[in-house]
């Protein structure tokens, strides 16, 4: 019962965070990041767990990333250009389209919930970063939130199952946000 608790607080506490970056023009960093420490270990100690690898390994490199983050490690170094990395991406995507046609549905799931492990990770790291601007993490969000949900459900992982839910349709709304904010003046 504790640890179904501590994963449905976490999925909240990320959803809160989420929605605040989505839906705030001007929110603070330490703010969020401080937000996914606290949600990412909640759900990563909740898939372990489980054995929701995919969920697991996620949860554990952004609870990373935001402790980095918190204690000022500095990102602007990374060498990753925007452009090559959506590049790499799409690749990515289509050698996960194609394994559809070539091993079995459950194999195939579990090939879609690493896709979306890679899309979650490699997009906060260059968000975090500043690599990648709030849209295209958005986008890759919106991916990976969708490209996880059939694992999730044969792992029955559904406080992280309901989060994913939850953070496409935020993202989604962050993007459309995003698109209403843009002035063709300035």
């Amino acid at each position: 019962m504790f640890m179904l608790i501590l994963g449905w607080c976490g999925t909240f506490l990320y959803l809160a965070n989420h929605a605040y970056i989505s839906l705030v023009t001007n929110w603070r960093p330490k703010v969020y990041f401080s937000g996914n420490l606290f949600a990412a270990t909640a759900l990563t100690v909740q898939s372990v767990h489980l054995s929701s690898w995919q969920a697991a390994v996620i949860n554990g490199f952004w609870m990373t990333v935001s402790t980095l983050l918190l204690i000022d490690v500095k990102m602007d170094s990374v060498k990753i250009r925007a452009k090559s990395y959506f590049s790499f991406s799409a690749l990515m995507l289509l050698a996960a389209s194609a394994s559809f046609f070539l091993i079995e549905i459950t194999t195939f799931y579990e090939v879609l919930g690493w896709s979306s492990a890679y899309f979650f990770c490699s997009s906060y790291f260059l968000f975090s970063a500043k690599i990648i601007s709030s849209r295209a993490y958005l986008s890759c969000n919106v991916y990976a939130a969708l490209a996880l949900l059939p694992q999730l459900w044969l792992s029955a992982n559904y406080p992280v199952l309901t989060l994913e839910v939850a953070w496409a349709i935020v993202s989604l709304i962050g993007i459309i946000k995003s698109y209403n904010e843009v002035h063709l003046i300035d």
